[in-house]
Formats: C-alpha cells, sequence, structure tokens
C-alpha cells in the first residue's frame, strides 16, 4: 500500500517537474531529495525541510559518500573474504580432478598396454600353431616323396638287372601304393586349414580379441555335366537349373551316379534371342534375362511372361535381393562407360516397376564401372546391429567389374549414398601381372562373407563385409580347377562348375564352415 503511494507521489512530482521544467528551481527538498521551483514548494513541499540549493548538496553529498564507503567496505568483504575463498576451493576441486583422471588415464593405459601385449602374445603362440600345422603336413609330404623317390630308384636297379617279373611286381605297387599316398596326401576331398583373426576392440566398445578360425571345405559328390551352360542356380527344393545358349534345363544329381541328368529342357523362343544369367526367387520362381530384356518362367505351363524391356541396354548380369528387387548389371563400351546418364545397375520390382531412386548411375567425377557388372549381390543381414559404423550392410551393394579384353576385375562395394566403399583387387601373394584376378562368379554366405571364384588361380577368395581378406581357399587341394561358376542352395551348401576335368567341366557339391 505504502508503495503505491509512493509510487503515485512520484509520478505526480514527475508531472509538476515537467509542466515546470521552464522556471527557475531555486531550492533543495531534503525530505524529497530534489530541488524546486517556487511553484512546487507552494503546492507539494510547504512543510518538508528546503534548504537553499547551496547548502543541499554538500549534506546529500555527505550522505553519499557514507553510503559509498559502507558499499565498498561490504562489497571488499565478500569479495575477499568469501569469492576469493570460494575462487580458492574451485581450483583445489579442479587441482584434485585433474590430479585423478591423470592417475586413471594412466592407470587405463596400462590396462590397455597389458591387453594388448596379452594379444599379441596370444598371437605369437597362435602364429606358431599354424606354423606348426604346416610344417608338419610339409613333414608328412616330403617324406612320402623320399619313400616314392627311394623306390623309384630300385624300380630302376630291378630295370636294369631285367629281371621283368620282379619289375612288374613292383611297379604294379608302386603305382597303386606309393603314388597314390603323395597324390592323396596333396588332393583329397577334405580341406583343411587354421587362419588367424582379429577383433579391434576399445575404441570401438568392445574387448580386442585374436583367434584362430577353422576353414573346413569338403567335398560330398562330383558329376561330370553333359552340356555346356552359362549359369547355374539352385532351388528350394533342390532342382537345379541350369541355362545354356538356346534352353533353360532343369536337372538333378544323384548320389553314386557320375553325371547330372537333364529332366527337363525349355527351348529358347526366337524373340528371347540368347540366355545370359538366371536367378531364383523367394518363392522359387525363374526369373532369367536376355539382351531383349528380363523375363519370368512359368513352371506349369512354360511359357515366359516379359516384365522389363531391356532393348536399349546391355544386361549382363541379375540378381534378386531379400526383398524380391531385381538388381540388372549392365554392359558399357568404352565410349559411354564415363558416362553419367548410364546407368550401371537398374533396379526394379519383381512386375517390372523400375525403381529410380534405387538406380545407380555414375554421378560427376564417380565412375563406378570400369567394364561390366558381370555379378551383383546384397548382404543376408540389412539391419543396423553392427557396433562399428562400416561394418553396417544395411542398403549396401556388392558387385564385380570385370573388364572382358584384359580378362581381369574388381570387387567393389558400394555404400548408402553410392559411394565407393571400398574395392578389393585381388590378393598381391597369388594376383600379380601374369595372373592378374580373374572374378567370374559370387555368392554371399550365410555369415555375409563373400565368397569369389578366381578361374585364373584356381581359388575362391573370401572377402569379408569390410572388405579385407579372410583366407584364400586353394581348390586345387580338393581336386577341382578353373571355378566358372558358383551357387549356394537352401541347406547352405556351395556348388561349383569347373570348366576342367571333362569337357563340358564338372559339377561339385561342398560344404564349408569357417566362413
Amino acid at each position: 500500500m505504502m508503495k503505491t503511494k509512493m509510487i503515485k507521489e512520484n509520478s505526480r512530482r514527475s508531472d509538476v517537474r515537467t509542466r515546470h521544467k521552464d522556471r527557475l528551481c531555486s531550492m533543495y527538498c531534503s525530505s524529497c531529495n530534489q530541488i524546486v521551483c517556487p511553484e512546487c514548494i507552494e503546492s507539494d513541499h510547504q512543510k518538508h525541510e528546503l534548504k537553499t540549493v547551496e547548502n543541499g548538496c554538500p549534506e546529500w553529498l555527505e550522505k553519499l559518500s557514507k553510503l559509498h564507503v559502507e558499499v565498498s567496505k561490504e562489497s571488499s568483504l565478500y569479495r575477499i573474504g568469501k569469492l576469493e575463498v570460494l575462487e580458492k576451493v574451485a581450483h583445489l576441486q579442479y587441482e584434485e580432478i585433474l590430479r585423478r583422471i591423470e592417475l586413471d588415464k594412466k592407470e587405463a593405459m596400462e590396462k590397455i598396454e597389458q591387453k594388448y601385449n596379452d594379444e599379441k602374445d596370444k598371437l605369437g603362440g597362435q602364429r606358431q600353431s599354424i606354423s606348426s600345422l604346416l610344417t608338419s603336413r610339409k613333414d608328412k609330404i616330403d617324406k612320402l616323396q623320399e619313400n616314392v623317390d627311394q623306390v623309384m630308384e630300385h624300380l630302376i636297379d630291378i630295370a636294369e638287372k631285367k629281371d621283368t617279373g620282379k619289375f612288374v611286381a613292383k611297379a604294379k605297387e608302386f603305382e597303386s601304393k606309393h603314388l597314390k599316398e603323395v597324390t592323396d596326401s596333396i588332393h583329397s576331398h577334405h580341406y583343411h586349414s587354421k587362419i588367424l583373426r582379429y577383433t579391434p576392440g576399445i575404441v570401438f566398445g568392445m574387448e580386442p580379441n585374436t583367434k584362430i578360425n577353422e576353414i573346413i571345405v569338403t567335398i560330398l559328390q562330383a558329376f561330370n555335366m553333359d552340356l555346356s551352360i552359362k549359369d547355374l542356380k539352385i532351388d528350394k527344393s533342390k532342382t537345379i537349373w541350369t541355362s545354356s545358349i538356346d534352353s533353360i534345363n532343369q536337372a538333378d544329381a544323384k548320389e553314386g551316379v557320375e553325371n547330372v541328368n537333364i529332366t527337363k529342357r525349355t527351348p529358347i523362343s526366337a524373340e528371347i534371342e540368347e540366355f545370359i544369367q538366371i536367378e531364383i526367387t523367394n518363392t522359387d520362381d525363374l526369373v532369367f534375362i536376355t539382351s531383349k530384356g528380363v523375363y519370368i518362367l512359368n513352371k506349369k505351363d512354360e511359357t515366359n511372361k516379359k516384365i522389363v524391356d531391356l532393348t536399349e541396354n546391355k544386361p549382363r548380369s541379375i540378381h534378386i535381393s531379400k526383398e524380391n528387387r531385381l538388381l540388372i548389371g549392365m554392359s558399357f563400351d568404352d565410349a559411354i562407360k564415363t558416362s553419367t546418364d548410364k546407368a550401371i545397375i537398374e533396379v526394379f520390382t519383381l512386375d517390372g516397376k523400375m525403381m529410380s531412386a534405387k538406380t545407380i548411375f555414375n554421378s560427376g567425377n564417380k565412375f563406378l564401372i570400369n567394364g561390366s557388372v558381370t555379378g551383383c549381390a546384397t548382404f543376408n543381414d540389412e539391419s543396423e546391429t553392427f557396433t562399428r559404423k562400416e561394418n553396417s550392410n544395411k542398403g549396401t551393394i556388392c558387385y564385380i567389374d570385370y573388364n572382358d579384353k584384359s580378362h581381369c576385375g574388381r570387387l567393389i562395394k558400394l555404400n548408402l549414398n553410392r559411394d565407393i566403399q571400398w574395392e578389393y583387387r585381388g590378393n598381391r601373394i597369388i594376383n600379380h601381372e601374369k595372373n592378374s584376378f580373374n572374378p567370374c562368379s559370387m555368392v554371399v554366405t550365410g555369415q555375409d562373407n563373400i565368397v569369389v571364384a578366381d578361374l585364373n588361380q584356381s581359388s575362391l577368395h573370401i572377402i569379408q563385409p569390410n572388405g579385407l581378406l579372410l583366407t584364400l581357399v586353394d581348390l586345387t587341394l580338393v581336386g577341382l580347377q578353373g571355378p566358372e561358376l558358383l551357387t549356394i542352395d537352401g541347406d547352405g551348401h556351395l556348388w561349383i562348375k569347373t570348366l576342367i576335368d571333362t569337357e563340358n567341366g564338372k559339377l561339385s557339391e561342398l560344404t564349408f564352415s569357417g566362413f
């Protein structure tokens, strides 16, 4: 109430001063702490203590000086007595926390260093274990070879003595036993190796870990091919589907039978032209590409339905993702492979609608192709489940970029932005100028590792999703040469069609683990 009254009074006085701003203010009102004019004295200051201006200012100045001293004293006591104490306390806290950080850092670094030293020691032991295994195998083969050399020398001695009967008997034993022991040790239906693997830690929120990974490949059965084929797939019922120049064929491979048995042959019609590649949908429908377009084969009446027209393009490969999207890899001439308006991989739905947002083009200075997309794949695990972002396979695409003129190629993985995440050009130990990397077929395993067939080196390159080589599998050690086509069936078995051994090649079914 009092506050309201003072506000009104001050407001009124302000109005008075405004009204008499041109009048001579000759007196000082001690009650109101202001100078006043005669008219204001008459109306508002009659009972107030009035002084001349000359006497009023010193009095007020003295009053303000005392107040200034008191405030300065209180301010000094607060600043020195309280704020400086608080500042010292804060500084001590800072020093203590900094000391603890340094101690924690030292302790953490010691633990990290010890952990990595332990892993290095463990790695050394693992490396020695693998070296011992390989040395043992070499020693075994050397011993067998030494025995063969000794028997051969003995045979030469018998032949020189012209003891025909003894020579024939020893020669048969040499061929059936000693030579077979050596070849069986080198070439068998079972491949077993050990490799080193390392899981990064600390920075990525995981424990660093080195371990030995066992790679096992076993040939279950092998069959001769009765005809030359261009592509190979196996559906959920384990029916073998192949394409040749002029037909699509269904076949089966029965245990104990030497040849793949063709059970049904669907000839090509004139308007379709030559088959290029085939693929199986999630519902076991067969989709294939020719130079004219993409077709679906009706298994019941063996009719073909064209779902995509590709007469203006040069299709080279086909892949169907887990979402039943069609990925069509293209082939390019030298004149247009750097063009930014040509798609290197076109994406469609199964009913033939183009998914423009998913289609992959060269763009600007980002040329994604040197030749042709001869193989394409997506991954099984497309979720964001990886701790390390670069390991995520969500939305990524992997493809073979193959140059038909130089007969060499590279494996490329594109990230979500359709930039090259990594590229693999073969292994420097086995791939060089004279034996370039020749990737002719690829599949993705259940662990999302990429298996690439290297035709020139008769090897399988096992590539991890991050682009690093996991291991090489030398197929000659299981008696296979010239891998041309790969596919994985519903049981997770790897099927390999090889060029060498018979006129039309051989088809082998393998089990594998470790990748």
